[in-house]
């Protein structure tokens, strides 16, 4: 090896292949070639050096040495090693620098000056505007244009393009990346989120996060557990495979190798689908193979969408349900009945008092379908005359031609049952829409799934003992209606008494056995939500209730909760310096010190849990309590719901429209996470963004624009002829040889193309080939048409 390749540790590297004659062909990087799918991102990647290189100029190697990706190859393969727990020597972390005669980041950054940064600095924040509220990257060149106009110094136009708005948007995304990769180094456990879709072009698309606890964050006066956007991953193939490879090469793109991955990844969180939750041959199980001690948990939030429909399946909500469905799309899709709708309410909106101040029937199926379903509701109870008025004109035109069926709808819902049981399914969907949009919360923990649980059943215990006149829905219905002898009346809609109070019977009987189908359903399905006990978790992070354990049954009251969960999580917890003399005896003791010290000098009862869990991790104490404190890590890390994966497929939309679709996946996952993760707009600083795209390669901010070309003459058309007369002896000084390039001309100078009189060109042309003809010995080559 030469001295020259031994300071960028070849030895490593450098590989090549020999022929027959044992001579070297090719020059290969093994490191590339390794990391070759995570490289190839960077801008100066070239195959050469994985395919193999036919140059064996000693630059060469030097060069690929020294430049970027080579670079982030290296620090991947450090990475894996560490990873691994191999021995990494002192030239093994050596990262490559490029030579003295190539501009450094410093360097280069400092080349530009301060009224060019600030200039470079507006162009930024233009691009990151773009980003942050979908808009077109066309509007940065017209926004560039109007802060001109207003005065503002851009300087010259030099990156004011929609490419460069692109470029500009890809430093702020990996910025934000970067910040993310920062964040995750020093966390010792983080649980995966994923969910999927496709997208305008038809592509699917698997939708990655990352959850991961934080207790030493110094601007929050709590810990906070972050649910953050890893990357929007391109699916060959939807199933549990395709779906562990671009979990891997979500995290490859973050510079995370799997060995990395897998000794810190303790929760796996996603839908109920089978592909996710196969005992067998679903991503849970691909990924045990890879991390026994792994938790999965089904998103609490489908979880209670599923309970509700388990619940009231078959029961008269089914009839409601196509009720509030078949409204919504008779006047969704016709204009004309719409506009007759709103003219009946201009009307009778002075007779009666409504209020909800919407007439358009609601959409009753979304995302989160209890919060749909509820809105629906209440919509169809304050218009419901309304509707039936519209319905009895519709039904009475002769010329409709949905005569029969508008008589059909109505003969099915304007009854006393149907009216009274829209009022009870409001009553009872209330809790349950409350719970639901709990656990849409962005933090939500195990803690706070349990207490809002335990809250709603408190609800629906409390309903369950009232008298069922007494519900707010059904109180608010019995009051608006007028009644007299014979006859009930809601909003000009009439029933008879008789079958008014046998409706309001039958409804009455059905109102406990409705509530108990909920909560019985709604307990059944959360307590299986996750591998491990959703309610021992909480019990154990939730300060604010030890007091009161600790006076029921003293400082032992979750030593078996604690001795399960140290158990389950000891092998990850070893991988992350966890002593291996540790026993399950000196965790309860560390945690019974801990409970202690805290009802002693805390007072958690009077503060949130995460505010006290905060103190404990950051107190001078914390050494003494370690061992606790890192399964204490673990389970705020473990993840409840992905609420908020849902959340970016609506994003999604928005971002890569049919106009749009030809987006990257490393710019859409880009434009993505601005819009997730990126702080408000006018909230942070540019700089940084700066200093990272300088450092990519040598800029040039004051390169003028170029000048347009001038447009060059036409070019004249023209004949040519290749030919070669023979000479003879008497008129050898007369032999002449006619190519390409001669002067076809008169003697005059007057191009014969160019002439005026057209009829000499063709007596000339003519002479030309009868001599040409005539010449048996003379060699002829018509060239043809040349422009």
């Amino acid at each position: 090896m030469r001295e020259d390749l031994v300071t960028t540790n070849a030895s490593l590297w450098l590989s090549y292949d020999f022929n027959s004659k044992e001579e070297v062909t090719v020059l290969k990087c093994k490191i590339c070639k390794q990391f070759e799918k995570t490289i190839q991102t960077n801008r100066d990647f070239s195959d050469a050096w994985t395919k193999g290189t036919t140059n064996f100029r000693l630059s060469n190697p030097k060069d690929h040495a020294a430049s970027r990706c080579h670079e982030h190859a290296y620090q991947l393969y450090v990475r894996d090693l560490k990873s691994r727990g191999k021995g990494v020597s002192e030239i093994h972390e050596r990262i490559f620098k490029p030579d003295s005669s190539q501009n450094t980041i410093l360097n280069s950054f400092s080349n530009l000056s301060q009224s060019q940064i600030e200039q470079l600095a507006k162009k930024f924040e233009i691009a990151y505007f773009v980003a942050k509220n979908d808009l077109p990257l066309t509007t940065y060149e017209k926004l560039i244009s109007l802060e001109k106009h207003h005065g503002v110094d851009l300087g010259t136009n030099v990156y004011a393009n929609r490419k460069q708005c692109g470029e500009f948007i890809d430093q702020h995304g990996d910025y934000i990346a970067s910040q993310l990769k920062s964040d995750l180094e020093k966390v010792n456990f983080y649980s995966v989120l994923t969910d999927g879709s496709t997208d305008s072009s038809i592509t699917e698309k698997e939708v990655v996060y990352v959850l991961h606890f934080d207790p030493y964050n110094t601007e929050k006066e709590e810990v906070e557990v972050k649910l953050s956007f890893l990357y929007l991953k391109d699916v060959k193939k939807g199933d549990a495979p395709g779906i562990k490879n671009a979990i891997e090469q979500s995290f490859e793109k973050l510079g995370i190798m799997p060995t990395e991955l897998y000794s810190k990844l303790i929760g796996f969180g996603a839908d109920g689908a089978s592909v996710n939750s196969g005992d067998k041959n679903g991503v849970k199980k691909l990924l045990e193979e890879q991390a026994p001690w792994l938790i999965y948990t089904w998103c609490v939030a489908h979880k209670l969408e599923l309970a509700l429909k388990d619940a009231l399946g078959k029961t008269q909500f089914q009839k409601v349900d196509n009720m509030l469905l078949r409204l919504y799309y008779l006047y969704h899709q016709s204009p004309k009945k719409l506009s007759e709708l709103k003219s009946l309410h201009d009307i009778i909106k002075e007779t009666f008092e409504f209020e909800e101040g919407a007439l358009k029937p609601k959409r009753a199926c979304g995302t989160r379908w209890i919060s749909f379903k509820l809105n629906a509701l209440r919509l169809v109870l304050d218009k419901f005359g309304v509707y039936m008025q519209h319905l009895e004109h519709i039904a009475s035109d002769k010329s409709c031609r949905d005569r029969e069926k508008m008589q059909g709808y109505l003969r099915q819902w304007k009854t006393c049952h149907n009216l009274l049981y829209v009022a009870v399914f409001i009553d009872i969907l209330t809790p349950a829409s409350i719970l639901s949009k709990a656990f849409q919360d962005e933090g939500v923990d195990s803690v706070s799934v349990v207490h809002c649980l335990k809250r709603s059943q408190e609800s629906l215990d409390k309903m369950q003992k009232k008298p069922f006149e007494e519900l707010p829905s059904v109180k608010y219905l019995l009051k608006k209606i007028t009644v007299t002898e014979t006859l009930h009346v809601y909003q000009g809609v009439e029933f008879t008494t008789a079958s008014f109070q046998k409706a309001l019977a039958d409804v009455k009987n059905a109102k406990n056995t409705l509530i108990s189908a909920v909560h019985n359903t709604v307990e059944t399905r959360l307590e299986n939500a996750s591998s491990v006990q959703l309610d021992a978790t909480a019990t154990v992070l939730n300060t604010e209730l030890w007091k009161t354990n600790v006076a029921a049954d003293e400082v032992e009251f979750a030593d078996e909760r604690v001795s399960e969960l140290f158990e389950q999580f000891q092998p990850v917890m070893l991988k992350q310096g966890l002593s291996e003399d540790i026993t399950v005896l000196e965790i309860i003791e560390e945690w019974h010190d801990v409970v202690t010290y805290t009802l002693n000098f805390l007072k958690p009862d009077q503060s949130a849990y995460k505010k006290t869990w905060k103190w404990l991790f950051n107190c001078s104490l914390s050494s003494r309590w370690k061992n606790i404190l890192m399964l204490i890590s673990v389970l705020f890390s473990v993840p409840v719901c992905n609420a908020k994966l849902e959340r970016m497929f609506s994003h999604l939309k928005r971002t890569k429209t049919d106009t749009r679709c030809a987006l990257s996946e490393q710019r859409l996952t880009n434009l993505l996470r601005i819009v997730e993760e990126g702080p408000p707009f006018g909230s942070f600083d540019v700089k940084p963004v700066i200093k990272l795209w300088t450092g990519e390669r040598v800029r040039r901010p004051n390169q003028k624009q170029r000048k347009k070309y001038k447009q060059r003459a036409k070019k004249v058309k023209y004949y040519h002829e290749t030919v070669q007369i023979e000479s003879t002896d008497n008129d050898s000084n007369n032999s002449e040889d006619i190519g390409p390039h001669t002067d076809l001309s008169d003697k005059d100078g007057t191009d014969m193309e160019d002439s005026d009189d057209a009829d000499d060109f063709e007596s000339n042309a003519r002479w030309w080939i009868e001599n040409f003809e005539a010449d048996s010995d003379s060699d002829t080559d018509f060239e043809g048409y040349h422009e």
